[in-house]
């Protein structure tokens, strides 16, 4: 049983990581907003058992009252909405936030700092699959705080000898996904007969099960990494976004008449290509991500269905 303190712990993947761990029989210590009630109460219908931790600063300065960690995963976040433009927010917790807790991890004699990155760092690159190693062209808010965070944290981790590593998930979906997102808004609309208004689809994507990812980052956070590098979490099975809406219609039973491919233009500057190279993580852990999207696509579909 390994002691793991994880921050965005209510979030789309910080709760289904924190779900794995409890699966694993993990002891989990959860960082979440002071006051935070809906967060606390959905992290303790994970488990009752979850340690809450709602004081950061308070946390920070009383480092000996809690256990030494094995692991600490980083994933709290702010400004991935395009919209989202308060650049005192993104400041503190995109980038400062990592450096406070690298203080912490010192101090309490950590194991492994895993940091999540974002594919988002790379930017665009054209018709080539994302390598670790490529150089980063960010360009929102979000993406080059997530890249300053990755190149600032990184280098402080090192000044303080913490063992750290950073993962850039490609393309999560699954249960738990806010329901704007591309396979609930297609499943939704599905069930009641709307009309899916989409692009032609032809965008290359790399769509990874939630589940998938936390079990990979798990195995990796054991495996024999290398410090201070960086990991892509990704399945190696690009997909076209039209293959992957169609596949969702015939694995759900729906409609694929409902969906008009083409009723509307690509985004300005729209990548056609974004999907990552997972070379340098299945060297190190071999994990099976499968070579399709049913089972995520049915776990969306279920919690779509139970909410009725």
């Amino acid at each position: 049983m390994k002691n793991n303190l994880v921050t965005g712990a209510a979030g789309f993947i910080g709760s289904k990581l924190v779900s794995e761990l409890i699966r694993q029989n993990n002891t989990v210590y959860a960082l979440i907003e002071k006051g935070d009630i809906k967060s606390r109460d959905l992290l303790l219908s994970i488990d009752p058992g979850i340690r809450v931790i709602e004081d950061f600063d308070y946390m920070l300065e009383n480092f000996n009252e809690y256990p030494q960690f094995d692991r600490i995963f980083h994933l709290a976040t702010v400004g991935v909405r395009p919209d989202f433009n308060d650049i005192e927010l993104i400041c503190d917790v995109n980038i400062k936030m990592g450096c406070r807790l690298i203080d912490f991890a010192r101090n309490n004699r950590s194991g492994v700092f895993v940091n999540f990155g974002s594919c988002f760092e790379y930017g665009d690159h054209g018709d080539i699959l994302l390598t670790e190693d490529i150089e980063c062209r960010p360009e929102s808010l979000y993406a080059i705080s997530k890249n300053a965070s990755t190149n600032l944290v990184t280098a402080y981790a090192k000044t303080k000898q913490v063992n750290m590593i950073t993962v850039r998930p490609f393309g999560v979906f699954g249960e738990g996904e806010g329901s704007n997102r591309l396979a609930p808004s297609v499943i939704r609309k599905c069930l009641n007969r709307e009309i899916i208004k989409t692009t032609p689809g032809e965008q290359i994507r790399d769509f990874v099960n939630v589940k998938d990812l936390v079990r990979a980052v798990i195995m990796l956070s054991e495996a024999a990494y290398t410090p201070y590098e960086i990991y892509n979490i990704c399945s190696d099975n690009p997909v076209s976004v039209k293959s992957f809406i169609k596949e969702i219609v015939e694995v759900c039973g729906l409609d694929i008449n409902l969906v008009d491919f083409g009723s509307i233009p690509y985004r300005q500057n729209e990548a056609m290509i974004f999907a990552g190279n997972n070379s340098k993580l299945q060297k190190l852990i071999e994990y099976p991500f499968p070579d399709n999207h049913r089972e995520g696509i049915l776990d969306i579909y279920n919690c779509i269905k139970n909410e009725e």
